[in-house]
């Protein structure tokens, strides 16, 4: 029988493969059909860009799902898949014909509400922080939902910069592909896994391409943040995990959870409560997001990628450093939301004087 590496290792290439054959076909109907991102103030492209990304990554996670053999007996990757699918067409309908933000967000918490019950699972494991083990039902639903719509859109919102929002994925699916299969959690490793192989055809078009470059829109990063959702409901749910060859007694699930979402989440979160602050809506567009600030910095979009993954690499060091050095699982989540508010509020003003300095 192969072993389990090599059947993930199988699936990454197969995710690729099929990303790569369709990409192209994509790229030419989004072309011809005129679907495209069109340039303005907010925008880095000084041209049209096409926006059907989301569909190509779509397509070869559906491939590598098909050949994961226990995709047919797993009824939560069904139930993912299928919300992944309705955000994919939801989102995908927004970058066309611009949906209502009031009718984008209730079909999130639809969705939200589609998943939790499909995976039976649910955001209710503190082990025993601020002094709660687990939640009850009905505030553990209201929590998931709110979680989820919150990870969905700050993984929405991090797609301002060419290789950003891909790059992340990959990352993020690298952290909780490696936690799933160290815990023999096969289905959602797969999932994980599967993902980040479909993102890699995605990843170098998008950052390097420059007659095939295309957009995840609004379709793929909310298909992205759906998975991630459930992944966080997956590892909060606290029950089914086999914990070798990891003790978890002593490691935080909410802080890990928090820690790979880290930067995009409290971002997010800092953005929105600025505008609401100002009195505006919290989702209107403007450029105060973390990676416009790096861009007016003086960065790159490489420079931007590479500044904010290492910056959320860094914060899931700290909170693996912590776990080591036998810190509480408060001090953990402490920690994390500390090192990533830094990050997030004094990172841009940083590098901007350090930049100037060295021009």
């Amino acid at each position: 029988m192969m072993r389990p590496v090599f059947i993930m290792l199988i699936l990454i290439v197969i995710s690729m493969v099929a990303t790569w054959m369709v990409y192209f076909p994509v790229l030419r109907i989004a072309r011809e059909k005129n679907l495209t991102d069109s340039p303005s103030e907010r925008k880095l492209q000084k041209s049209p860009v096409p926006l059907l990304g989301g569909v190509a990554v779509f397509f070869g996670i559906v491939i590598g799902l098909c050949f994961f053999k226990t995709t047919i007996g797993s009824v939560d990757l069904f139930s993912t898949l299928g919300a992944m699918m309705i955000m994919l067409y939801i989102g995908t309908m927004d970058d066309i014909l611009d949906i209502p933000a009031w009718l984008k967000f209730t079909i999130e918490i639809l969705v939200s509400l589609l998943v939790v019950y499909g995976t039976r699972s649910l955001m209710c494991n503190f082990q025993g922080v601020l002094g709660i083990e687990r939640l009850g039902i009905v505030p553990a639903m209201i929590l998931s939902c709110v979680a989820m719509v919150g990870i969905v859109n700050a993984i929405n919102l991090i797609d301002g910069v060419d290789g950003l929002a891909s790059g992340f994925c990959i990352f993020a699916n690298a952290c909780f592909g490696l936690f799933f299969f160290f815990h023999h959690e096969y289905s959602y490793a797969a999932l994980a896994f599967i993902s980040l192989g479909a993102m890699i055809p995605f990843f170098i078009h998008n950052l390097f391409g420059k007659q095939t470059k295309m957009y995840l829109g609004d379709g793929g990063s909310l298909m992205m943040g759906v998975v991630f959702a459930a992944m966080c409901l997956r590892v909060l749910n606290g029950k089914g995990f086999k914990y070798e060859p990891f003790d978890l007694s002593g490691f935080s699930l909410m802080a890990f959870c928090l820690s790979v979402l880290s930067v995009p989440v409290f971002d997010t979160l800092r953005v929105m409560t600025m505008r609401m602050v100002r009195g505006r809506s919290p989702f209107s567009a403007d450029r105060t997001h973390l990676h416009h600030m790096l861009m007016d910095a003086g960065l790159s979009p490489v420079g931007t990628l590479l500044v904010e993954i290492g910056a959320d690499a860094v914060v899931v060091g700290v909170l693996l450093l912590c776990q080591l050095m036998q810190v509480s699982l408060c001090a953990q989540l402490v920690s994390v939301c500390i090192i990533t508010f830094l990050i997030v509020n004094l990172l841009p003003s940083v590098l901007k004087s350090r930049l100037g300095q060295w021009d």
